[in-house]
Order: structure tokens, then C-alpha cells, then sequence
């Protein structure tokens, strides 16, 4: 009996620990921008429910790119997500949003960055990696889970 512990104790710790990460029913989502220079420099994640909130994101986001007008939303319907990696000294960095799943705790967004190849040509200039997207609104609580890259 003593031998059986350690399993049984397993068996009930394992799905606890991976409840965060069962799958939940995938989310259909758009490309609203995804690019490699942003007024953003620092590394965030975004959840925008209101066109005035998005003007002032936007606002933020594109100032080094000069787009002055943030692409049109309907909030009534629709949100808006980003992920934003911070500022790189080199390109070859990327950032992207792999999935969005509905969970019964609310809306996961799965995300994936990566580095430049070792022995990659890169250029030379400071970069902002982002990626924004939108999706059905979901008043729920949005987490964000990064994801390693598949090799």
C-alpha cells in the first residue's frame, strides 16, 4: 500500500498542474497589423474593449511608424489583442499570436517568439516586434500563455 502513494498522489497532482493548459474550444481571429517596428518598446501583452482606448493604443504603437489613423473596429462586436516583444537591437526577432481558445475561465491566447538563427544575416537597427489581432468580444478574462516554438 505504501508503494501505491506516491502514484495515487501523482495521479491527482498531474491534472491539477496541466488544468492551465487543457485545451478549451478554439477562437477565430484576424490580423488586425504584425510587424517589427512599434511605438511600444517594451514588453506587453493588450486587451482593448473601447474605441477610445484603441485611438490612444494605436496612438502609442504607431507613433514611430507614422500611421496616424488606427485601422477601424467595431467594438460592439469585436476586441482587440496584442503582443508587443520590446525593443531588439537587431532584426531577425518575431513575435505572433499561434491561437486563441475559449476555456471555461475565459479566453486563453496562445503566443510564440523567435530569436534570429545563430549565424543569421540581421539588420542592424533597433526593432519593436508586435503582433495585434481581433477577435468576437468576450467580456471574460483574458490570459496569455507563451508557447515555445515547434523546431
Amino acid at each position: 500500500m505504501r508503494k501505491m502513494a506516491p502514484l495515487v498522489l501523482g495521479v491527482l497532482v498531474l491534472p491539477a498542474a496541466c488544468a492551465g493548459r487543457t485545451p478549451g474550444e478554439p477562437v477565430a481571429f484576424a490580423t488586425v497589423e504584425r510587424g517589427a517596428a512599434s511605438g511600444i518598446r517594451e514588453p506587453s501583452q493588450i486587451v482593448v474593449r473601447a474605441s477610445r482606448e484603441w485611438v490612444l493604443v494605436w496612438a502609442r504603437h504607431a507613433r514611430s511608424v507614422g500611421t496616424v489613423v488606427a485601422p477601424p473596429v467595431d467594438f460592439s462586436r469585436e476586441m482587440v489583442v496584442g503582443v508587443f516583444m520590446g525593443e531588439r537591437e537587431t532584426g531577425g526577432y518575431r513575435i505572433e499570436i499561434s491561437g486563441i481558445e475559449r476555456t471555461e475561465s475565459g479566453i486563453r491566447v496562445r503566443y510564440v517568439t523567435r530569436a534570429p538563427e545563430p549565424g543569421a544575416v540581421l539588420t542592424q537597427a533597433l526593432t519593436q516586434p508586435f503582433h495585434l489581432i481581433r477577435l468576437a468580444r468576450d467580456e471574460r478574462p483574458v490570459t496569455f500563455l507563451r508557447e515555445e516554438p515547434a523546431r
